[in-house]
């Protein structure tokens, strides 16, 4: 079927391969009007769309017309769009029936009910001549007389934009498939951040929309999930966004959290999950960042003022690798193990400092009890501290330099296997792609490091903190 529209006004259609041409103009359409577009529906064989204009007749009203009969009969559809406002294109969203784009004298209009009614889809696109749109793989493009192409990012949200999604008091949009760019694939353009810069890169991660049609009295959460087991199952992270009531100041040094008003939101997942858990002021090389999430499937639930609604995202790899899902998934899994290494890590020398904490208590106490106040006895509690921080002090190192106060320090200073995982962490990190045998190898030398510092303390448990906790409680009596 072949649709034909011509620069002094008339319509045809041919059913049969252009062998004959039916006329099937408009009645409605005034004489040498031009044809401009003609949109066959994706969706229904005989439905068809028609922008034509008049412009150069000095006529500035818009024409818009659709026909469901193979032109047989039409409406005209051009309620909402000024009658000073011409029009040059108009088409339907290739996934959704009845979703018109329009491209007018001055801009873009968009209609959800098939052309009933319009309402402008400008934002911030400038005052321009819109002569031709595409829908492409979601985004919608926009072909301007004199100001170059313009891109709507993700056009396909409002295939969610139903009336009922719209009377819901909570509505949360499946985020569009987003692409696992890796290091340095995705800069530091972000449209949402700065929606006037040409040619600026999608956001790095997983855009989740959603829609509150009154403000939230409380804290909203956001809660990513992985399904299923194996690394990275389960919770992923759990994100609070303040309502607007408790926007204005801060605790100083206390980052803000971002704000859920009334109305349209975005949240921005930049597809890791949290980081290691490192000690207040701990100075090592490398950066303890979380890893990226493998690609797949994940559920988003959010919950506000008590209604909780959930929906799922989908994650795939950068088209240009040629490493598989799985292997990917490999490259996951040993990230995540090296930051839960370095996690493990933070936590021995915890348990280290707590153990020399309670010492130093022990042994001022002891000190100031009657029996303890002998010089002979000040000299037992001394030794026996010096003893237990002579082992303590080894075992800290090994795994943290705690004589590091800044990053200069750790030239002087051997580093730990803290720096050891963290630098492990971002090499690993820095390309898209399983594990090399190097890596896994020092990784393991690391994990035995970390097991022999904990048998050493251990040992010293039994050893140098008994003997002083035996002292102390003796001299204490």
């Amino acid at each position: 079927m072949l649709w034909a529209g011509s620069d002094d006004g008339f319509v045809q259609v041919s059913r049969d391969h252009g062998t004959s041409w039916t006329k099937v103009t408009p009645p409605g359409l005034p004489e040498f009007a031009l044809v401009s577009i003609i949109d066959p529906s994706a969706h229904d064989a005989g439905t068809a769309y028609v922008a034509a204009t008049r412009f150069k007749l000095q006529d500035t009203l818009p024409y818009l017309y659709k026909t469901a009969d193979y032109g047989k009969t039409w409406t005209k559809i051009v309620d909402g769009i000024p009658a000073t406002d011409f029009t040059r294109v108009i088409r339907e969203d290739p996934k959704r029936k009845g979703l018109l784009y329009a491209g007018t004298e001055t801009g873009v209009y968009v209609s959800f009910d098939d052309g009933a009614r319009w309402q402008p889809l400008q934002l911030n696109l400038p005052v321009v001549p819109i002569h031709d749109l595409l829908v492409k793989d979601g985004d919608l493009v926009a072909a301007t007389h004199g100001r170059s192409l313009w891109i709507l990012d993700n056009v396909a949200l409002l295939h969610q934009l139903t009336p009922a999604a719209l009377i819901d008091a909570v509505q949360l949009f499946a985020p569009r498939t987003t692409v696992r760019y890796g290091r340095g694939a995705s800069l530091a353009g972000n449209v949402a951040a700065a929606p006037n810069v040409d040619g600026a890169n999608p956001p790095a991660g997983v855009v989740v929309p959603f829609y509150l049609k009154e403000a939230p009295t409380g804290p909203v959460t956001l809660t990513i999930s992985k399904d299923g087991s194996g690394p990275g199952a389960g919770v992923v992270r759990t994100i609070t966004l303040d309502p607007p009531s408790s926007a204005p100041g801060s605790a100083p040094g206390v980052p803000r959290r971002p704000i859920a008003r009334a109305g349209a939101n975005t949240y921005l997942w930049d597809m890791r999950y949290p980081a290691s858990t490192v000690l207040p002021g701990a100075v090592f090389q490398g950066r303890a960042v979380g890893p990226m999430a493998a690609p797949g499937t994940y559920t988003l639930a959010l919950a506000v003022n008590g209604v909780q609604t959930r929906t799922t995202a989908t994650i795939v790899k950068d088209p240009r690798l040629t490493y598989t899902d799985a292997e990917l998934q490999s490259q996951f899994a040993f990230l995540m193990e090296v930051r839960d290494k370095l996690t493990d890590t933070m936590s021995v020398v915890k348990r280290v400092r707590d153990t020399r904490s309670e010492a130093e208590a022990l042994v001022k106490k002891a000190k100031e009890s009657r029996r303890g106040r002998t010089p002979e006895s000040q000299a037992l509690l001394d030794q026996a501290m010096t003893d237990l921080n002579n082992r303590l002090y080894t075992i800290e190192e090994r795994l943290v330099q705690y004589r590091a106060r800044a990053g200069q320090d750790l030239i002087a200073n051997p580093t730990g296997i803290d720096s050891k995982l963290a630098q492990l962490l971002g090499f690993a990190s820095m390309g898209d792609g399983p594990p090399t045998d190097g890596a896994r190898d020092l990784l393991k030398r690391l994990t035995e490091g970390i097991a022999e510092r904990i048998t050493a303390f251990g040992v010293v448990e039994k050893n140098e903190l008994a003997t002083l906790k035996r002292l102390t409680a003796t001299l204490s009596r």
